[in-house]
């Protein structure tokens, strides 16, 4: 599967000044988004001795196009990730002048309060990250992120892994779409297929609850991602058949599905729900408020276990 058929590639630049955390994000964000790449702008001229003039300027921009230029012709990656201390809009707009080819831009400034980013300097500095020059160099350049033509992230009372989720999260929502069928799509049967039969050898996927169920399937970049079903069975409502591809689990592809599936309920005047979980899914269940009500049991030779979430 190529993600990059459904949708352009994403470019995601991240900005700040030195100390606010833009490499740990960044090597956190490499976790939480699918099918990416990263160039640390700082790899271009990693120099000794570490000079600034002219013609070293002229390098390391020439570096970056050039790196971000081959990650674009790739066409193997959804995200490309680039961090670098760009404190002047002109010095993105060069960078982004020297690309070729269709992609959409994400522009992310990081910022932190003075105080906070002293400390987390002068930690830098205590383990020999960086010298005491820093201070001068941050405080000078960090002015010049007030009016960036970006979206500020505040990272003054956050971890590195919560400013990465943050920004993760507002990717994801716009990759991931879920819609509902009153029918089994193509899609959700291909879903299904590809992950209980074939990778789990379930031989009784396809049954006649098929028929008068709600069907959603969740998309990734236009692409078919998930899917499950929701019916209604002795009174009760249930949420049946949840399944993502292998290549998007991990990614909160699962939590939105089953997010979805809930609000179908709701909408159906459903004020409690069930699924039977397989016992390797439980712990995602119960992290999504569902609570084991039944002894274990078998399908197929695979033990389960029947949750239930009031909604």
């Amino acid at each position: 599967m190529r993600y990059t058929d459904g949708m352009k590639q994403r470019l995601i630049f991240l900005n700040g000044t030195m100390g606010v955390g833009k490499t740990t994000v960044c090597r956190l964000l490499q976790t939480k988004l699918p099918a990416n790449v990263w160039l640390d702008g700082d790899n271009c001229w990693n120099m000794r001795p570490f000079v600034v003039n002219a013609a070293t300027k002229a390098m390391v921009l020439s570096n970056i196009a050039a790196t971000l230029n081959n990650f674009l012709a790739a066409r193997q990656f959804d995200n490309i990730l680039f961090c670098w201390v760009m404190h002047e809009p002109s010095i993105a707009a060069d960078i982004l002048r020297r690309l070729h080819g269709e992609y959409s831009l994400r522009f992310f400034t990081l910022v932190c309060a003075p105080n906070a980013l002293r400390e987390r300097l002068a930690g830098d500095v205590r383990e020999g990250k960086r010298t005491p020059g820093i201070f001068a160099r941050s405080a000078d350049r960090a002015a010049g992120y007030a009016n960036m033509p970006s979206d500020h992230i505040d990272t003054t009372d956050l971890s590195a892994d919560q400013t990465a989720s943050r920004i993760a999260q507002i990717l994801l929502d716009e990759d991931f779409d879920c819609r509902t069928f009153d029918r089994l799509p193509d899609e959700a049967r291909a879903v299904r297929e590809q992950v209980f039969v074939q990778e789990q050898g379930f031989a009784q996927e396809f049954d006649q609850i098929d028929d008068c169920a709600r069907h959603l399937v969740l998309y990734y970049r236009k692409e078919r991602a998930g899917t499950c079903r929701v019916f209604e069975e002795s009174g009760h409502f249930r949420i049946g058949r949840v399944a993502v591809l292998a290549s998007l689990r991990g990614y909160g592809a699962g939590g939105r599905l089953l997010r979805a599936a809930e609000q179908t309920v709701r909408l159906a005047g459903g004020q409690s729900v069930l699924v039977d979980a397989q016992l390797r899914a439980q712990a995602f269940y119960e992290q999504s408020g569902y609570t084991v009500c039944s002894a274990p049991f078998d399908e197929e030779g695979c033990p389960h276990v029947r949750m239930q979430k009031k909604l």
